[in-house]
């Protein structure tokens, strides 16, 4: 990678201590791979591509941090990876403390890297896309088992100092032509779903978008809402003791807390949940909107909260604490449906 690029990143360290890479990467018009990769052989290292062998040497790292995020938000969970499984493109981790649901088709590059801070060393494994975007992060922690992360870089790390392909420009998405559909029918399917994983067949048999859904079903079964009823909700639900589900996600990498919430606090424009084992860090001002939305199963109905950003992003969704074949919380159902009133 270029030198100047690396020598500029430097200077721009300099200027501003406590930028972030990926800000770095804005400012300087690269993607954070592209960034990162000037370090290689200066403590990163490439990855080879066996993203299924590095899914079930995780265990290994023990107690580490988990980070995956999309634009206006970062979800950051602490504890072990446990019970994983691979099926071709897709897997998953779904130990008590990590829950991913992954998706390795968006899986381009990986890295391994070290970064002095302070008096300690941070290590992390870092996966990226095609156009050099962060699909997920994993972090040391004071508890993590160093041999075991000297184990799995000896095992993927490779000695190659140049990225195996180039970095794609991602371009603005083509605006979609307005969708026509049959409206009683899509309401009535809707109306028949048995289980929320129904939902993305539906979407497909229309051909129509999350939040165009949502919009169909207004007054039925869903209603848009003020931006701010996301941090409203979770106030209430830890005033409540009502545990919760936040899914956020990209498109390589869907990561769930499943837990209470203890410590919010807002600064600027960051909205942050600042709990020992669980960050999340959202920019409220890049909501665009927001929706309580209602989908029938077997159990009953499961009620959440979609929060969109630009270009129809689903930047995160809420729910309540609960287990396939067991109903929603009515404590999570009425502070949640209060807000379709």
């Amino acid at each position: 990678m270029s030198t100047a690029l690396l020598e500029s990143w430097e200077k721009l360290k300099t200027e501003t201590p406590n930028l972030r890479i990926r800000e770095a990467g804005k400012i300087l018009g690269v993607s954070e791979a592209e960034l990162l990769s000037t370090k290689l052989g200066k403590g990163v290292s490439l990855l080879k591509k066996d993203w299924a062998g590095f899914l079930a040497a995780t265990p290994k790292l023990g107690y580490v941090m988990a980070l995956t995020r999309n634009e206006p938000c970062v979800h950051e969970r602490k504890g072990e990876y446990k019970d994983i499984s691979v099926n071709g493109m897709m897997g998953l981790v779904v130990g008590e403390d990590i829950d991913l649901r992954i998706f390795l088709s968006q899986w381009k590059l990986g890295f391994y890297s070290e970064e002095n801070k302070g008096d300690s060393v941070l290590k992390s494994f870092q996966f990226f896309d095609k156009y050099g975007e962060a699909i997920h992060k994993i972090y040391t922690t004071d508890k993590s088992n160093l041999e075991g992360w000297a184990e799995v870089k000896e095992e993927f790390a490779v000695t190659d100092m140049t990225l195996p392909e180039t970095i794609e420009k991602k371009q603005p998405p083509a605006v979609q032509p307005p969708v026509s559909i049959s409206v009683p029918d899509f309401l009535n399917d809707w109306a028949a779903l048995q289980d929320t994983h129904d939902f993305f067949p539906l979407l497909r048999k229309y051909n129509v978008s999350r939040k165009t859904a949502l919009e169909v079903a207004q007054g039925k079964f869903t209603k848009k809402v003020d931006n701010d009823v996301f941090q409203k909700l979770l106030t209430e639900c830890r005033d409540q003791g009502q545990e919760i589900m936040i899914f956020v996600g990209n498109d390589g990498m869907i990561q769930i807390h499943t837990g209470p919430v203890s410590k919010l606090e807002v600064m600027g424009p960051w909205f942050n949940v600042l709990d020992p084992i669980f960050n999340l860090h959202l920019r409220a001002d890049l909501i665009l909107e927001t929706w309580v939305v209602e989908k029938p199963t077997k159990d009953g109905y499961v009620t959440s909260l979609e929060l969109f950003g630009e270009n129809e992003l689903l930047i995160l969704q809420l729910f309540g604490k609960r287990k396939p074949g067991i109903p929603q919380s009515e404590t999570w159902a009425n502070l949640a449906r209060n807000y379709m009133k």
